[in-house]
């Protein structure tokens, strides 16, 4: 991998290196980095530092993935609708890429909002466009276009990111072609788009290429502690670039891509901006590759009409035949369709977004308080292992929903109306404690009340918890079983609940299922996808390291699991249980065992 120079971009012949900076709020995680919000000691301006693991690059073997997204980066860098890389360094262990902040998140976090419009729709579909038309008349192919890959500036307009899918110099591309139609393949890299399959010949290649007993890896899963990685993996899925809601089809299937293919993945985000989920929805991601290769796109009579008509022109199987694949100046079909009527592309940039900004920034007039909510108190510049363990608490302390609540042997905290809450969902209240004491209790819930500091308590499937607050406890309902049961192939499901996959310094939030079959699956419940299984063999044993923590142990690797409420001791119990009948195994020591630290 090639040395980082780690020198200012304005020219200053300082070797930076990551003492020059304090580290902050993790911003976002992938397969093999983190993003912090990070405030450079000289200067106190703030930057987007992202993070990447030698280690786990090489594991994975990503190298051509970082150096691509690098020397995008420094292609990009000063063109409006673009993060800007500021300077690249490395230590022993890491690599540290110190970009923009875009310190109005992405644009998948406005799309919840009810003042979302179609024309906000319009207006951000606009900038896009103009960022797509930069790139490939760079020879650029993004590759991975979706709302979570678009960020907001403090204006609220757009910078595109995350290029470790893209393509250099996409015209020299020489990847292989169909191999029925190699030819005009080739040819059409120079007169246009290459020809992506026909429906029928999609689905032929698509066969081929999703033939093998489908596995999802979960690229998310792989711990950074297993013990004794896989030598071998049968039947592993033929991989590509991009996202699964969001892939073209000539990129499921291996034929030669080009800008076309971004024009796909365009038309699936304008689709999301319109109605708010994308396009390509299903239990699983296989089901969502043969949704992509016959086209199968459903409209609400509510989705705006002109919208529609866009949206379908770029959605074609075949790449040419996408609205403005074929555009001479480029795009320019595109500009002039209905559905951007009004819009000044030429300003469009200097004019003001449709939306106020999401957050108080952070980049002027910071305050104390604002600045703890970014930066854990007492922090020092730099990022060796004590300070990753204080930022890796401080990311603990948003992701857990619960704090445990445990009387010292006296009596216990009960909500007079919680019997009253449906069975499976949640009930939320004021507290009223019975545990004996009087007149400090009702101070307490005063003070309380008057602070909003107090706690919510819940009845849930596993019984009274307490809460930060309602939203907390909203969040940590898992919803009915129902909800959950195409996920489970027809199998009961004998235990569910949200728990936290870890992966070093990565934390996941996930749907655990335990079927009767038995398996133990793991969902996205964001995007409402299978995302894998842990495999169930005779060899499976738990461990639970604390209330909270717990271990499932497999042959080749060990999962690390938090159950967010506090159960862990349950998960064990109940995966012990089921693991001793299916396999007639009743040594006691198949039980999962408390570790106290």
């Amino acid at each position: 991998m090639e040395n980082s120079k780690g020198t200012r971009t304005g020219g200053s012949s300082h070797r930076m290196n990551p003492n020059d900076f304090l580290f902050g709020k993790m911003l976002g995680e992938g397969s093999f980095s983190c993003v912090y919000l990070a405030k450079e000691v000289r200067t106190s301006k703030k930057y987007a530092i992202k993070v990447c693991e030698k280690r786990l690059i090489i594991r994975e073997r990503k190298q051509e993935y970082v150096k691509r997204e690098r020397e995008v980066l420094n292609r990009l860098t000063g063109r409006p609708g673009f993060l800007g890389l500021y300077c690249t360094f490395q230590d022993s262990s890491k690599l540290y890429f110190v970009m923009t902040y875009a310190c109005n998140g992405t644009l998948l976090s406005l799309l919840s909002r009810p003042s979302f419009t179609v024309d906000c729709a319009r207006f951000y579909s606009a900038e896009i466009l103009l960022a797509l038309e930069t790139m490939h008349n760079m020879g650029i192919l993004h590759r991975d276009i979706k709302p979570e890959n678009i960020l907001l500036d403090e204006k609220m307009h757009v910078l595109m990111a995350d290029f470790g899918s893209s393509k250099l110099d996409y015209k020299e591309e020489d990847e292989k072609g169909d191999d029925e139609q190699p030819d005009e393949g080739v040819a059409g890299l120079k007169e246009g788009p290459p020809s992506s399959p026909t429906m029928s010949n999609a689905r032929k290649i698509a066969q081929r290429v999703l033939s093998t007993e489908y596995q999802d890896e979960d690229d998310d899963t792989d711990d950074t502690e297993d013990i004794q990685p896989a030598t071998t993996r049968p039947n592993k899925r033929r991989s590509f670039v991009g996202t699964a809601q969001y892939v073209s089809p000539e990129i499921l299937t291996g034929t030669l891509s080009s800008p076309a293919s971004d024009l796909w993945s365009y038309g699936c985000t304008i689709y999301q901006m319109v109605c708010g989920v994308s396009p390509f929805r299903a239990a699983s991601e296989y089901l969502i590759f043969k949704m992509i290769l016959r086209c199968q796109v459903s409209y609400a009579d509510s989705f705006d009409a002109v919208a529609k008509d866009l949206v379908t022109r770029l959605l074609q199987i075949e790449q040419r035949k996408r609205l403005g694949a074929c555009d001479n100046p480029r795009y320019s079909t595109i500009r002039q369709h209905a559905f951007f009527e009004g819009i000044d592309f030429e300003h469009l940039r200097q004019q003001p977004a449709p939306l106020p900004s999401c957050t108080e920034s952070v980049l002027n007039n910071e305050t104390n308080s604002l600045s703890s909510v970014f930066f854990p108190e007492g922090m020092q510049p730099g990022l060796d292992d004590r300070q990753i363990s204080r930022l890796f608490d401080f990311k603990l302390a948003e992701l857990n929903e619960t704090d445990d609540v445990r009387a010292d042997g006296g009596g216990e905290a009960v909500e007079e109306r919680a019997s009253d809450a449906p069975a499976g969902r949640p009930f939320v209240g004021p507290i009223r404690r019975v545990d004996g004491s009087s007149g400090s209790a009702e101070k307490e819930e005063t003070e309380t009340n008057r602070t909003g500091s107090g706690l919510v308590l819940s009845f849930t499937r596993s019984g009274f918890k307490f809460f930060k607050s309602v939203e907390d406890a909203l969040k940590n309902d898992p919803g009915p079983i129902s909800q959950w049961q195409p996920f489970a192939d027809g199998e009961d499901i004998l235990k569910y609940g949200f728990i936290y996959k870890r992966k070093g310094l990565f934390a996941r939030r996930r749907m655990l299922l335990l079927t009767k079959r038995p398996r133990l699956i793991y969902i996205d419940a964001v995007n409402m996808v299978k995302k894998g299984e842990i495999p169930w063999t005779s060899a499976l044993s738990v461990e639970a390291k604390n209330f909270k923590t717990f271990y499932v142990h497999t042959p080749n690797r060990i999962y690390y699991l938090e159950d967010p409420e506090g159960f862990a001791l349950k998960w064990c119990d109940t995966i012990t249980d089921v693991h001793r009948k299916t396999f007639g195994n009743s040594e006691s020591n198949d039980s999962a065992v408390i570790q106290t630290e």
